[in-house]
Order: structure tokens, then sequence, then C-alpha cells
């Protein structure tokens, strides 16, 4: 298995914001869309980072209400750890859990074409076991 199969189930595209968009901003895309993170692109359009919800927690914790009117640039994550669409599964599985990190943008060519999240990870692999199961009850059925 392989990154692109979980993009073929959930769909390619990543929502992204500007670094220089305000917390705020960022807050508001996070709920309207129920997502935990963020891409973050530069003005060049290139990935900068991630912001995630923790990441404004930890904001707002440490300055206040006053959180909320920084800049992205000033809260998110830099050191982003990707991975590719050919990227096996289990890889990519294993460098989430070691760095205990949730979203992983996808890049190809140095392009986003998505982000996978471990719900993500976790929905892909139920369907695929569920369907394993299914095959394994049509053949004992086939058999009887």
């Amino acid at each position: 298995m392989i990154i692109s199969d979980i993009l073929e189930m959930k769909g390619h595209g990543a929502i992204t914001i500007v670094e220089t968009e305000s917390i705020q901003a960022a807050a508001k895309i996070l709920r309207e869309k129920k997502f935990g993170s963020l891409v973050v692109r530069n003005r060049q359009g290139k990935l900068a980072g991630i912001i995630t919800e923790r990441d404004i927690i930890r904001g707002l914790a440490d300055k206040g209400p006053l959180a909320l009117s920084f800049k992205v640039e000033d809260m998110m994550t830099r050191d982003v750890r990707t991975c590719k669409p050919g990227d096996q599964l289990k890889d990519v599985m294993e460098m989430m859990s070691i760095r205990k990190i949730r979203h992983v943008p996808v890049l190809a060519k140095g392009e986003l074409v998505g982000i996978i999240s471990s719900t993500d990870v976790v929905k892909y692999r139920l369907t695929e076991r569920s369907s394993e199961v299914n095959v394994l009850r049509d053949l004992t059925r086939a058999r009887t």
C-alpha cells in the first residue's frame, strides 16, 4: 500500500493558508472545515510550514487573546515532515508514530498534492481490513 491509495480514497488537495495571515483567520478555517491542521504557504506559494490546533492553543496559553492577532508564521511548525504519493504507507505510519505527527503533507515534484492525517490512515486500514474479511467470507461460502 502506498500513500496515493489513501489520496484516492479521501481526495487530493489540501486547504492552505499564507504565512502572513492571522492566527484568528487560521482558527476560523480550522473550525469551518473541521480540520486539525493547515498547510502554510509562503508568498511564492511554496510549502513554508504547518499550523495545527495545538500550535494555536499553545500560543493562546502563552500569549493570551493577543495571540489571535499574530501571524501564522509566528506559531507554525517550520520543520515539516512530508511524504510522496509513492511512499509506502507502513513507512509513513512509522514516521508519524515515532515523531508523534498527526498530519503529513504529500508532495509530488515539490508541489503539494494532498495531506494525510492519522485519521485518514485508520479509516483506510479499517476499509482495507473490512474488504479482506468480506473476501474471506465469500471464499468460505463458495467452498461449502
